[in-house]
């Protein structure tokens, strides 16, 4: 428009000053290389305008020819990226319902024009990864770190892949990594769970359970079980390392509240037994039935090896008196009574117990009491019942 608007003020001056010099026009002189151009004023200054002229209308054809071809390339481009936005959309779709050759090969062909080409590389890679393509994941995986290798959502989803396909080891690694940037991501925690427990890093889920319940990743049932869960592991790696001392070492230093748990006493007495150690089973069993029975532990009695089972015999007589209808007590001083030979009041406590529930374990020590007794039809019997019980109820014939 500024060149437009000199270009008339230039017509419009040469029109006003034309006239005026008319008679004495003058004359210019132009050399260069023995050549000479001479012409007036006048004409100079017409040539000159007509120059500046004719280069706006080069100036302004070239801008439209710009203009025409940058339209063209933004149609072809913008058809481009459509046609990726469909073809992603469309992988995407195949992923989920399983078509892991077809997905992959979409996502990865619109990557180039895609408006999120890191969301299409990670998704490739899981459809890699479906496909037992560990090789193509990780180019996959590889290319989306050349776009962004700080990105939390591929970190997140290297370790998730690679936790699928059982290399835990790896999953740690990069877990660990976003642990230090993002120590509250819910997904990191999950992942982090999880590999602790494939790994059977007892400790480290231990030391990390707080942090989950802050976060609010697991119920306080999910959070006793899980916390159950480790303590055994950590007790059986020490069982397994230290032996016996190292056990009740690493008991006596568990905290009050844990030392109450039945389920860890019951794992800490079956590692006890299982290295010989029954008087120091029974010792922790007793102490803790005094505090307050519980089925579990009355259960564990009858599996120790003692030399003298008379002070367990006295104790879960004592239990009777105050729970007369305890199944489980009178299941195991009716086994303890068998260990005696004393089959006549083990015959007493076994059908107290059924009495109270229908065991097949107590059937099948039933059986063999009324055997001793040369009770044998009563023992068919039982077997029978036993056997009745143990099997699947059958459907009733068409």
């Amino acid at each position: 428009m500024i060149k437009l608007l000199l270009l008339v003020l230039a017509l419009v001056a040469g029109l006003l000053v034309g006239p005026e010099l008319a008679g004495q026009q003058g004359y210019v002189l132009i050399s260069a290389a023995e050549q000479t151009l001479e012409m007036s004023v006048t004409t100079l200054i017409i040539l000159i305008i007509g120059l500046i002229g004719v280069l706006w209308v080069l100036e302004w054809v070239l801008r439209k020819l710009l203009s025409l071809s940058s339209t063209a390339s933004g149609w072809l481009s913008g058809r481009k990226q459509r046609k990726a936005r469909k073809q992603t959309q469309t992988g995407l779709m195949k992923l989920r319902e399983g078509e892991w050759k077809q997905a992959e090969k979409l996502l990865a062909k619109a990557r180039p024009f895609s408006d999120a080409p890191m969301h299409n590389l990670l998704a490739a890679a899981e459809a890699a990864q479906q496909r037992q393509d560990l090789h193509a994941r990780d180019q996959y995986l590889q290319q989306a770190a050349d776009l962004n290798a700080n990105s939390l959502a591929l970190a997140l989803t290297r370790a998730q892949l690679h936790s699928q396909s059982g290399q835990y080891e790896e999953a740690l690694a990069s877990l660990r990594a976003i642990k230090r940037q993002h120590p509250r991501n819910p997904v990191m925690l999950s992942l982090l769970k999880d590999t602790y427990i494939q790994l059977e890093d007892w400790s480290a889920l231990l030391n990390l359970l707080p942090t989950l319940k802050k976060a609010q990743l697991l119920d306080g049932t999910q959070l006793e079980a899980l916390s159950e869960r480790a303590e055994l592991g950590v007790m059986a790696h020490i069982a397994s390392q230290q032996g016996t001392e190292g056990l009740l070492t690493h008991w006596n230093r568990l905290s009050k509240i844990k030392r109450s748990q039945p389920a860890l006493l019951v794992g800490l007495v079956r590692h006890l037994v299982a290295r010989n150690a029954d008087s120091e089973a029974y010792i922790l069993l007793r102490e803790a039935l005094k505090k307050r029975p519980e089925d579990s532990l009355i259960a564990l009695l009858p599996s120790l090896k003692l030399p003298d089972i008379h002070p367990a015999v006295v104790m879960l007589e004592e239990l009777l008196r105050y729970d007369s209808r305890n199944p489980v007590t009178h299941s195991a001083l009716g086994q303890l009574l068998m260990q005696q030979g004393k089959w006549q009041d083990a015959r007493s406590h076994f059908e107290k117990a059924l009495e109270y529930r229908a065991d097949v374990t107590d059937y099948a020590y039933l059986a063999d009491v009324l055997d001793k007794l040369n009770q044998g039809k009563a023992a068919s019997d039982v077997s029978r019942t036993a056997l009745k019980l143990a099997l699947p109820e059958q459907p009733p014939a068409a």
